[in-house]
């Protein structure tokens, strides 16, 4: 059988060339054939996502070959990959990355809308791909409606959207239950054993290796070892006995186990200076108005009431620059709304103009002078972002890579802020349908320039 992928002397570097480098990826040498079903496995930390990352185009490595398909992937600019992972994979992200503002038939839609299909004719094809993962009644619910589990499939279901030869599977049983667990891996054993599609998971678990025919073991960023697994080998009696244990314990209620970036976020700076109580009560005012519970007035106010007659206690100023600065994101997440209704009603128009003022609001505070090169390197990635076709832990990295490595070469601290105020307009969908609306980020309450 002939190979479908081909990995030559494959190299990456965080920081490369720095005091700080340190070697992720280390002469990865692999073949993987078409129709197979393998898996990049070990501990934490062992370099098996940043593998997983390289060859589907996400990250960029520092030297050697991927071959997907015939295609060496590492001479593609950002715009050829992006509809390469369109077309040429489909990836199962452990944390979903469904778009919030967008219903479960228009997420597995949208990326037939992106090749140039119809908005009939997608919203077709995602409906029959639902009826498959058995999630039809639940069309047209967004994913603040659904159960982890639920949502895990909706984003199987998007990842299979254009008909892709290649699955990646990034951890995709790390935020489901037993039971869920059990049903993901059925459903991409059927993918690999009646579709024919080769199948490329990431895992730390032995027990979600139970139909995987080769595993690529991984150790400080090499492959440590590859063991090809034969029916009734002791390694696959060994995964298969921990799977049953898993899937014989009472499985426990479905739960959406999606982490609410506004506590982590808001947490890291109130702490230093307030209340626990004190901080509850800010992000439950932030909550209420993105849900559009009260109107700016009141936002304003209950920052500037004294915590014991039920506010924030913020300064008169400080409850001002914030209360704006909230309204301000609630009109880019309209923009953001605004720009997938363009898409729904013609996928063919530009939304150069629309993704264009939304990079300016995140240039907002920025002392910096960026080139051409850089403008359109930070127009791509919110773009790439906004469609889906990077997962929101890679934004500030691609921003932080240089020009000529398809990055737009910003500093550190630039690339952190910019990549949070972009997930700060992406967070929510229909304010009135979702009091789940991130906070503001350090750089914007302190009123500090990048």
């Amino acid at each position: 059988m002939s190979n479908i992928i081909t990995i030559d002397n494959l190299n990456y570097f965080y920081n490369h060339g720095e005091p700080t480098e340190v070697q992720a990826l280390s002469n990865i040498n692999i073949e993987i054939e078409k129709g197979g079903y393998v898996a990049f496995f070990g501990p934490s930390g062992c370099g098996k996502t940043t593998l997983l990352y390289s060859l589907s185009g996400i990250d960029r490595f520092d030297s050697g070959t991927v071959v997907i398909d015939g295609q060496n992937i590492a001479g593609l600019s950002n715009y050829e990959l992006a509809i390469f992972r369109q077309t040429g994979i489909g990836i199962i992200f452990q944390q979903f990355n469904l778009i919030p503002s967008l219903n479960v038939l228009k997420n597995v839609a949208l990326p037939m809308l992106f090749v140039g299909a119809t908005s009939e004719k997608a919203e077709i094809e995602a409906a029959k791909l639902l009826e498959r993962l058995e999630l039809a009644p639940y069309a047209h619910r967004y994913p603040s409606e659904l159960s982890g589990g639920q949502q895990q499939r909706v984003g199987i279901a998007r990842a299979l959207a254009n008909d892709p030869p290649i699955i990646i599977a990034d951890e995709p049983l790390g935020n489901l239950d037993s039971e869920n667990a059990k049903g993901v891996l059925e459903f991409i054993k059927e993918l690999n054993e009646k579709d024919g599609r080769t199948i490329i998971m990431v895992t730390h678990e032995a027990w979600s290796l139970r139909d995987v025919r080769t595993i690529f073991h991984m150790k400080d960023g090499e492959i440590a070892k590859v063991e090809n697994m034969k029916v009734g080998n002791v390694a696959t009696s060994l995964a298969k006995n921990l799977y049953d244990k898993l899937s014989s314990d009472n499985p426990t209620e479905e739960k959406n186990t999606e982490e609410n970036p506004t506590n982590r976020i808001l947490a890291n700076f109130f702490l230093r200076r307030h209340s626990m109580a004190e901080i509850q009560v800010f992000e439950s005012v932030i909550n209420d108005r993105f849900a559009d519970n009260i109107n700016k007035g009141e936002l304003f106010k209950l920052f500037h009431k004294s915590f014991k007659e039920g506010g924030v206690g913020l300064r008169k100023k400080q409850s001002y620059r914030i209360t704006e600065y909230i309204e301000e994101i609630m009109d880019r997440r309209k923009d953001v709304a605004h720009i997938y209704d363009l898409i729904e009603k013609n996928p063919a128009h530009s939304i150069d103009n629309e993704i264009q003022d939304i990079r300016r609001w995140i240039q907002t505070g920025y002392t910096g002078k960026l080139t051409l090169s850089q403008l359109m390197a930070l127009n791509q990635v919110i773009s790439d972002r906004i469609k889906g076709f990077v997962p929101e832990d890679k934004v500030a990295e691609i921003l932080n890579l240089a020009i000529n490595e398809f990055g737009a070469g910003l500093s550190f601290r630039a690339s952190q802020l910019m990549a949070e105020k972009l997930e700060l307009i992406l967070n929510g969908k229909d304010e009135k349908k979702s009091n789940n609306g991130k906070g503001l980020n350090e750089s914007v309450i302190l009123e500090e320039k990048v």
